[in-house]
């Protein structure tokens, strides 16, 4: 999704009130008790469009609602934003695509196999754990987290700078070539990944704690 007429058509279908209100009601009637309990929803997640690449398709949706307390399967929302104030809160997203949203969100409960290449995340919040996803690229400048687990992450080329991050641990993830500056990482942990020395110059990281091996985490 690379050229500026194609985003501008993906954006311009959702100008439709009745394609909106499908994509809001499709996530208001996914069920908190059957995602909590494991089953299958009585009324699965579906797009006005159907699926993109195997991935129900929402690309540059404005986000509305995301319910709470939901489970979400392969959903692209590449390019989505937050123009109708739409939060990604406390859902739980699997095998997701995020690449190039442009949005000052909650990221809350949990994302696992989700990706975020190039995604502008500047003064989100972030919450729960983050397991195999990939940030390539992305914009978390002036984001605040505190406690965050990230496993098998990737902030490869992403921008940290003014990250407040406390308390957060980190295994196994990579920040070739991350932009890192001012970021202030207090007690955080680092196993088996790491910042290089030069990465951390300016950062605050007050008794962060750094582990080489998995095993020893």
């Amino acid at each position: 999704m690379d050229s500026r007429k194609e985003l501008a058509a993906l954006r311009a279908r959702w100008e439709a009130h009745d394609a909106l209100q499908a994509a809001d009601r499709a996530f208001k009637r996914m069920d908190p008790v059957a995602a909590y309990q494991g089953r299958p929803p009585p009324f699965p997640l579906v797009s006005p469009f159907g699926e993109h690449e195997g991935r129900l398709d929402f690309r540059c949706l404005p986000l509305g609602e995301i319910p709470a307390y939901r489970s979400f399967e392969r959903v692209d929302l590449t390019g989505a934003t937050d123009a109708r104030r739409g939060q990604l809160g406390q859902a739980t997203w699997v095998d997701c695509l995020f690449d190039r949203v442009a949005m000052e969100t909650n990221c809350g409960k949990s994302f696992v196999r989700c990706r975020f290449h190039r995604a502008k995340l500047s003064h989100s919040s972030l919450a729960g754990e983050f397991i195999d996803c990939d940030f390539t690229g992305a914009d978390l400048s002036h984001t605040r987290a505190a406690e965050v687990r990230f496993t098998d992450c990737r902030f490869d080329t992403a921008n940290l700078v003014d990250a407040s991050w406390l308390r957060t641990h980190f295994v196994n993830c990579s920040f070739t070539d991350a932009k890192i500056g001012n970021a202030a990482w207090a007690h955080a942990r680092f196993v088996g990944g790491r910042p290089n020395d030069e990465q951390l110059a300016s950062a605050m990281a007050p008794h962060a704690v750094f582990v080489d091996r998995v095993d020893e985490g």
